[in-house]
């Protein structure tokens, strides 16, 4: 049906893995070549080949957001579910699931948004197809996390405990709330490790790009991620103090809006 019905967009949900591949692209396209759809969200992991990608958008333009981006809050809803099974009883998970639900949506509205922003953003500013920046995104993300766990790992359990707060900015509101205390004695240490070096690379990759994070020592990427930390911290206070000045609206928004651009990056002289 995909190849026969035109729309706006396609967005394959579900379906066998390389259901689209570089035998079959073609009849995704019409007798003038251009395609049902000039937009495929790829909701279904590997729906399409990469062969197959290429293809479409060589010869069809068409714009592709992989799975990768497209399909990444579903990984971290299943990251949810696992800390929920960990902190909360069955019941009190049941007595709270509706708010847990919403506070989770909201999350991956927001995670979704940031994808999207930088997806775009890098796409406009370098060569080559969307689904080659939403894996060199991926890409990114990866590799740094991959440096602060092998930081993490490494680092004594006090220090490590002192930056269980980036823990707690992962978790929903209500589950925070109801089990943050528990979190040292029910999470596993390997799974705090993790979601603690996701949460910083992923904050660093999001708020400054991809060439900005795999330009940085891998050797110096704990070190740097909490600097970038503690200097968010000092500029949102700046931010707020602006906000309050008797200086003009004008002039406060172009300060405020040159410090959310790249206050944390430049204040880190690195």
């Amino acid at each position: 049906m995909h190849n026969r019905l035109a729309a706006d967009a396609f967005i394959p949900a579900g379906g066998r893995p390389g259901t689209i591949d570089i035998t079959n692209y073609k009849k995704y396209l019409q007798e003038d070549g251009s395609p049902s759809s000039p937009l495929i969200v790829e909701g279904a992991n590997l729906f399409i080949t990469g062969d197959a990608r290429k293809a479409l958008y060589d010869e069809g333009g068409v714009v592709i957001v992989k799975d990768s981006s497209a399909n990444k809050c579903g990984v971290i809803t299943s990251s949810y579910e696992i800390c929920a099974a960990m902190l909360l009883s069955e019941e009190d998970f049941y007595d709270n699931k509706e708010q847990i639900v919403e506070e989770v949506i909201d999350k991956l509205r927001e995670l979704a948004k940031m994808e999207a922003e930088l997806l775009f953003k890098e796409f406009a500013h370098q060569k080559g197809s969307l689904p080659d920046v939403s894996q060199k995104i991926s890409n990114s993300i990866n590799s740094a996390t991959d440096a602060l766990i092998s930081a993490l790992v490494d680092l004594p359990q006090n220090k490590r405990e002192e930056l269980l707060p980036l823990f707690q900015e992962h978790l929903p509101k209500t589950l925070s709330e109801m089990a943050f205390d528990k979190v040292i004695d029910k999470v596993p240490d390997q799974y705090i490790i993790n979601a603690i070096a996701c949460r910083l690379a992923s904050k660093m990759v999001y708020k400054e790009g991809c060439d900005f994070i795999d330009s940085l020592p891998r050797e110096e990427m704990l070190d740097i991620s909490m600097r970038y930390v503690m200097k968010e911290k000092e500029i949102a206070v700046l931010k707020m103090t602006l906000s309050e000045s008797n200086m003009s609206e004008e002039d406060k928004q172009t300060l405020i809006h040159l410090l959310d651009e790249g206050g944390v990056r430049a204040s880190l002289t690195i």
